[in-house]
């Protein structure tokens, strides 16, 4: 594997780089702050690192990220170490002056990528930058400042959007310089934005991509560090609503990664392993066969998906994290490359513990879930996974696997992090999570069941594609011949009542109907006598089976979306894939955000008359049954 030496993970090149705060129509920026840079673009290795500095720069951004998303929600919630800025955070009685509410960081991001951008045309312009190598270059520079936005928007809901790199003081008083969206604006504009861009592909021209790099003695894969532009674009369509244009950009992001990988049916696909002496799970919860009725057989592999570096592709025959893990940003530890989370989450050594998981998301979440077979109530990707107790407090654990870098292993190979062994407490390394698989799956399946595909919904959120559409016949029985099942399909049609054997059979024999493009996924498994069929979803298993949790209990009233009426069926999943998400992907910086869109889709669709009420009570259970959610405080106010 060729190894490229550079100082730092973060390498912070000359870029046009504005601090400055927004209130509306006003921004205040000192005018020594803006420097002029086009001397730095004159090749494609200075668009490259003006590209990993632009990266640089969203680094920073994690704490906000995960802190906005998570404490304003229900899964998160203060300590007694906590600062103010975070109990009023907590308690959404944050003001203009919490630092949480400063977009600044924010926006050097998207100034930053603007200004990029206008170089970019101009080396293209003058021959310094081929068409081919500008297309992904552009593209992924728009695509990050989009996220950016986009995140913005979520929080603030009114925001100052920019384009032009502010290169002079005359351009911050112009109100034509830029103009104030609403999200619901932001989000139109967004998607016209990624929709402009030269191409959707990604940016594999770039110097860093495929490249493995070392920093204070760890190694890190660069490609994970990149954003994806498809599932980029698909999360903005499902917060318009769009839900078919959504799916189609995730499932083309799911073809193309199964185009560039040998393991189809490993990669993106949540899959699971039968454990016994020769077989090893796949970041899965799970019990030696056999003997799932004993938990001193326990085993619980998820939590590796955080305690795993960059570089883990597994083998030919097994999954690695980067078949799982799409978009991760790497902190080495060392000065210039310190993660955030250190501080904010951990009760030991250099940790300040000023936030933990909220005894709602413990008790009444993770504590609450039924295993498979056994009957244990409790949820492997909660306790010494998501979260623990260190000392007896109550720990967010997910982002700690590296700072508590020292482990031990039972006789079922599951980690144990030593709590209070350290190798170095100062090297402050660690990870922030954008996007995986699990997170992949729950918005493609929101998509789905929106578009009137529930039981593919309920396939990913519960036990995969096969367990749920292996259609019997009409006795009953399994198909021995998997040809016509085991893909994402209509029901085979059903023999009325007094046909004649002959008839019967002549039925039995007919396929069901495969669900149309974006919605097609094949899980087919064949063995001899019948045709030998070994399909790209076959070992998906689902999200709850991953897990080894029972399928959601379905009330009467869903049926998985067969039927004439199943609005009741949609709602009632959506309902549980945004409770999945919870349980999944708990301070991953997706709560608020979760909670926000599908709030606003209810009202949109008339299935409820409040965002303000919905979102209230989505937290009232972390604040003893206060609502705190007010429309004056939805979101927050901006800095000036």
């Amino acid at each position: 594997m060729k190894f490229l030496k550079i100082p730092a993970v973060l390498i912070l090149s000359a870029l046009l780089t504005v601090s400055f705060s927004a209130c509306d129509a006003l921004l205040n920026v000192d005018a020594e702050e803006v420097v002029e840079n086009s001397e730095s673009y004159q090749n494609v290795y200075d668009a490259d690192n003006a590209i990993w500095g632009l990266y640089g720069k969203f680094a920073m951004l994690a704490e906000n990220v995960v802190v906005l998303n998570e404490l304003r929600a229900d899964l998160m919630d203060v300590t007694t170490n906590a600062t103010v800025d975070q109990v009023n955070l907590n308690n959404h009685t944050a003001t203009v002056d919490n630092k949480y509410c400063d977009p600044t960081p924010f926006y050097e991001v998207i100034l930053n990528a603007n200004d990029i951008l206008v170089n970019f045309d101009k080396m293209k312009a003058e021959n310094k930058m081929s068409a081919n190598d500008y297309g992904p270059r552009y593209s992924d520079v728009m695509a990050v400042r989009t996220w950016t936005y986009l995140q913005l928007g979520i929080q603030f809901g009114n925001v100052p959007y920019i384009t032009n790199p502010l290169t002079n003081i005359e351009d911050l008083s112009n109100p034509e310089h830029y103009a104030v969206k609403s999200l619901s604006e932001l989000i139109t504009q967004l998607i016209a934005d990624m929709k402009s861009i030269p191409t959707m592909e990604e940016n594999n021209l770039s110097s860093f991509y495929g490249q493995t790099i070392q920093n204070n003695g760890k190694s890190f894969f660069l490609n994970m560090q990149f954003i994806n532009k498809h599932i980029l674009l698909g999360d903005l369509y499902l917060w318009s609503d769009q839900y078919v244009q959504a799916a189609t950009e995730y499932k083309a992001y799911m073809d193309a990664a199964d185009a560039n990988s040998s393991k189809t049916q490993f990669k993106n696909k949540v899959s699971t392993w039968v454990w016994n002496s020769t077989n090893e799970p796949r970041f899965q919860v799970c019990y030696q066969r056999y003997k799932d009725q004993d938990v001193t057989s326990f085993r619980n592999m998820w939590k590796e998906i955080f305690f795993r570096g960059s570089t883990d592709a597994g083998t030919s025959g097994s999954v690695g994290l980067q078949d799982e893990m799409i978009w991760m940003m790497s902190y080495s530890g060392s000065a210039t490359s310190i993660s955030p989370f250190i501080k904010l989450f951990a009760n030991t050594g250099v940790g300040e513990y000023q936030l933990k998981p909220s005894a709602y998301a413990i008790d009444s979440l993770w504590e609450t879930q039924v295993q498979q077979a056994n009957g244990f109530v409790f949820d492997g990707r909660g306790r010494e996974s998501s979260f623990d107790k260190i000392n007896g407090q109550p720990v967010v654990l997910k982002y700690l696997y590296d700072y508590y870098n020292s482990y031990s292993t039972d006789a079922n190979k599951t980690i144990h992090l030593n709590y209070n062994t350290f190798s170095n407490q100062y090297s402050r390394a660690g990870k922030w999570f954008l996007y995986r698989a699990a997170l992949l799956h729950l918005r493609y399946a929101e998509a789905a069941n929106r578009a009137g595909y529930p039981r593919l919904a309920y396939a990913l959120l519960n036990n995969g594609v096969r367990g749920n559409f292996d259609w019997p016949q009409s006795n009953g029985a399994l198909r021995a011949n998997k040809v016509g099942v085991q893909y994402s399909s209509f029901p085979p049609v059903v023999p009325q009542p007094g046909a004649t054997q002959a008839q019967i059979d002549s039925i039995n024999a007919i396929p069901a109907r495969p669900y149309p493009a974006p919605f097609y996924l094949d899980g087919r498994q064949n063995d001899a006598p019948y045709p030998y069929l070994r399909s790209p979803w076959r070992d998906n298993a689902g999200i709850r089976n991953r897990a080894f949790l029972l399928n959601t209990p379905t009330p009467d009233y869903v049926h998985d979306g067969i039927g004439d009426d199943h609005k009741d069926s949609i709602q009632w999943i959506e309902n549980n894939l945004i409770r999945e998400a919870a349980l999944e992907c708990g301070f991953e910086g997706q709560r608020w955000a979760d909670l926000l869109r599908v709030s606003r889709r209810k009202v949109n669709n008339g299935e409820a008359s409040s965002v303000v009420e919905l979102m209230n009570n989505a937290i009232k259970p972390k604040h003893n049954g206060a609502a705190l959610i007010t429309e004056s405080n939805l979101f927050l106010p901006m800095k000036k």
